[in-house]
């Protein structure tokens, strides 16, 4: 149970009305519906706060050593203002505190609390005063949940790691597109592949052009997962340093200038960026996505700002927990190809024997498979079996540029054998 003086606790509720209303209560830290003051095991781990050596959660730790600049962000009635305040406080806070994952916590606490709007932006500054502190990219990623804050923490070490080179005037690493690698097999490879996208932007100081190149020269999905890092950073740096107006948002994605996947890809992310600036307000977001021109653009705008409220939603509601995410698993075949597989299933012993074109490999669970495949490796219509029942899952026409997507959706665990017709 937590001990707070009561003048603390009345302050605290009476200009910060996301915490708890009853003065002789305080906030509820472990989420269990039962307020820190009168919670007898402050953490929820089932051992009484008299008998627990570590009895709060270092969100709560953290709220009471810092709770005056907390009050002075949550007081901002601009919502612009507060976000950039609150960054500046998680900069503090990353600096002073050994463990990033503290620091995330308390963002995640803050966001549920309704104390900042959402903790995805809040956690790039995290991630990139993470990397100041200690420069090394898989060092400040590896074991930590890339779904806090959905992934933003990802992003801002890798985005400071480009900028970072930048800054120093090297050249542009060669081995851009395996600096992930170590993550493969992990959800988290899918967040550091956007990630990548954030932090060329940094490097190649907004030239959209440069950095899409950087994208496509990847594999499928991975040019997919980029080009999403790259339009989120690059329309939210658009936005801040323009601000909101029709001139400026109907000319940040210029359909004549962008392939198509790229122009929808822009246009969701103005969506995206525009919820931050709105406080994941769904109307207020809506009005500036109809200052855009082009229809397309628009609708774009709104199916984008939609998916964003919708997602950070859900998230406070629900994380998901690194068991159950997606996690996406290339596999190499020879030097040029890759088959890109999307499961939250393992993928194990995979194998391709290109004199016979038959591809083959197991999964652990019976969960969906979605797999994008180089065209070439197969016939038009490769035979598939799943744990040797005969799968007739790809339409005539499910080819895209190249790649055959295949979707399966297995009832237990076993093996995929995929292999060419005319064999």
């Amino acid at each position: 149970m937590s001990v707070i003086p009561m003048m603390t606790m009345m302050g605290l509720m009476t200009s910060l009305i996301f915490f708890d209303t009853d003065p002789k209560d305080w906030a509820d830290f472990d989420f269990d519906g039962i307020g820190s003051v009168m919670d007898v095991d402050d953490d929820n781990d089932g051992i009484l706060d008299n008998k627990d050596t570590t009895p709060s959660l270092s969100s709560e730790v953290l709220t009471r050593d810092y709770l005056q600049d907390i009050q002075y962000c949550a007081k901002m009635n601009d919502n612009t203002s507060r976000l950039l305040c609150y960054s500046e406080f998680f900069e503090k806070i990353t600096k002073n505190k050994e463990q990033n994952s503290d620091a995330l916590e308390l963002a995640i606490t803050l966001s549920k609390l309704n104390a900042i709007d959402d903790c995805h932006f809040i956690s790039h500054q995290i991630g990139h005063t993470a990397f100041v502190k200690y420069p090394d990219v898989i060092g400040n990623l590896k074991g930590m949940d890339g779904s806090m804050c959905r992934g933003g923490y990802f992003h801002g070490v890798i985005a400071s790691y480009f900028h970072n080179i930048k800054e120093s005037g090297d050249s542009f690493p060669t081995s851009y597109n395996t600096m992930c690698d170590d993550l493969i097999g992990s959800s988290n490879y899918q967040d550091c592949l956007h990630g990548l996208g954030h932090g060329m932007v940094h490097y190649f100081d907004g030239d959209l052009n440069k950095t899409l190149k950087m994208c496509h020269e990847m594999s499928f999905y991975q040019n997919i997962l980029c080009t999403k890092g790259v339009m989120m950073q690059f329309t939210d740096n658009s936005i801040t340093r323009q601000g909101i107006s029709e001139n400026t948002l109907s000319n940040l994605c210029d359909k004549s200038e962008l392939q198509r996947p790229d122009f929808v890809e822009c246009s969701m992310s103005v969506g995206t960026t525009l919820s931050f600036f709105t406080n994941h307000d769904y109307e207020e977001g809506a009005k500036s996505c109809n200052l855009i021109e082009n229809k397309e653009s628009k609708k774009l705008c709104l199916d984008g700002l939609k998916l964003e409220i919708q997602d950070s939603e859900n998230y406070k509601i629900k994380p998901l927990t690194e068991n159950i995410r997606e996690k996406y698993q290339p596999q190499k075949i020879g030097l040029n190809s890759i088959v890109d597989i999307r499961s939250p299933a393992i993928i194990s012993d995979f194998s391709y024997l290109k004199e016979i074109k038959i591809m083959q490999f197991s999964f652990d669970r019976p969960s969906y498979i979605i797999m994008y495949v180089p065209s070439d490796l197969f016939s038009e219509q490769p035979l598939i079996t799943v744990n040797g029942i005969v799968q007739n899952i790809i339409p005539a026409d499910n080819n895209l540029d190249g790649i055959t997507v295949i979707h399966l959706n297995p009832n237990s665990a076993g093996i995929v054998i995929i292999q060419d017709s005319k064999h």
